[in-house]
């Protein structure tokens, strides 16, 4: 297994649930699969943090107390940037 290969056999009731939510994906059963078993399976201390371990954060680096502004105040600018980006809406 040196390569990265794994055979496994599935019962048809896992293999059904797979195969549908793979092709609601629209991606091979594989690798849906492959991609449930490496979540199940991650473990952050197998990796080294670069700004730290995120299970480290600490919300006392936060404010949160601040206050936000109103939305009637906020969408102009907000769809103003939208346009910017994007180019004008219809």
């Amino acid at each position: 297994m040196a390569d990265g290969a794994l055979t496994l056999t599935l019962d048809d009731y896992t293999a059904a649930k797979i195969e549908a939510r793979a092709k609601a994906m629209g991606i091979p059963p594989e690798e849906l699969a492959a991609m449930v078993l490496d979540a199940r399976f991650f473990d952050y201390d197998d990796f080294t943090w670069i700004n730290g371990d995120p299970r480290d954060d600490d919300p006392g680096r936060y404010d949160l107390n601040e206050t936000g502004r109103p939305w009637s105040e906020v969408r102009p600018e907000f769809l103003a940037l939208i346009d910017k980006t994007f180019g004008k809406s219809e």
